[in-house]
């Protein structure tokens, strides 16, 4: 059984990347790991830090739930805040969890994304990206080794962001983008947050929409169903496929670089 683990710099990063692949990773038989680096404490509209922390904790396992993931890990930095957190001390606790976890495969935010804004995913991006060669050293972090540990390197790194700098892997999630969908409907506060921000702007922008107020208040299949299936749609047919039949997510998806070719021919099975 392979595990991957998903690191996800908020609650909902996850679902809203790459969480139909992952429905379908774990219909496979793969163990998910989310781990969510920061609390998300100010990711609401209307309650308080501690009422926002308790009301997205809630909802992520939910999601988690329906996505088929089987554990969850909780770092717990500040959100919003991960640009003013050393980058070390990131980087040391996803070295952590590599050599404890040993998954084969890693799933995080692209740190050569383009066109992104939220430092919190930037800095987390940046993070994993040395993590991966710095868990190979023996003498990265030795403390680590007192309880066991080993130095460790995951085979394959599943990069999503919101714009790929390369895409190199289109995943077939046809039969999972409903899960995502459903998925991202259990975020519900982190939604009605995002689909505020919109609505502020569209504000200043002397305009509204029907869609995004019903959304609000009410039923956000609606709307996250039509974003999501035109996005997976759009995926499908950058990928080569028929958009009426197939829906896609996008990956930079890294296993050996440029040794690929050589270590397909010549290694052998241990």
């Amino acid at each position: 059984m392979k595990t991957a683990l998903v690191i996800s710099p908020h609650a909902d990063d996850a679902a809203a990347f790459c969480g139909a692949t992952l429905a379908k990773l774990s219909a496979q038989g793969w163990h998910l790991i989310l781990v969510r680096v920061t609390d998300d404490q100010k990711d609401s509209i209307g309650l308080s830090i501690e009422e926002t922390i308790t009301v997205n904790t809630k909802e992520m396992h939910a999601a988690a739930k329906i996505l088929g993931i089987h554990e969850i890990i909780e770092l717990g930095f500040v959100t919003d805040s991960l640009a003013d957190v050393p980058l070390g001390s990131l980087r040391e606790r996803f070295v952590y969890l590599f050599r404890k976890h040993k998954p084969y495969a890693v799933f995080s935010f692209d740190p050569f994304g383009l066109y992104e804004g939220n430092q919190d995913h930037t800095r987390v991006a940046l993070a994993v990206e040395e993590a991966f060669w710095v868990s190979c050293f023996d003498k990265h972090y030795p403390e680590h080794f007192n309880e066991g540990l080993e130095p460790f390197s995951v085979c394959e790194r599943w990069y999503f962001a919101r714009q790929l700098p390369e895409i190199t892997h289109f995943e077939d999630v046809t039969e999972t983008m409903e899960k995502k969908i459903l998925a991202l409907c259990a975020h519900r506060e982190m939604m009605r947050n995002t689909i505020n921000q919109t609505r502020l702007q569209l504000k200043t922008f002397g305009k509204r929409m029907a869609l995004l107020d019903e959304a609000m208040e009410g039923d956000l299949s609606a709307l996250l169903g039509m974003v999501m299936q035109n996005d997976g749609k759009a995926m499908a047919a950058k990928a080569g496929w028929d958009a009426e039949t197939h829906m896609a997510e996008a990956f930079r998806k890294s296993r050996f670089g440029e040794m690929e070719n050589l270590f397909e021919m010549l290694a052998e099975p241990l």
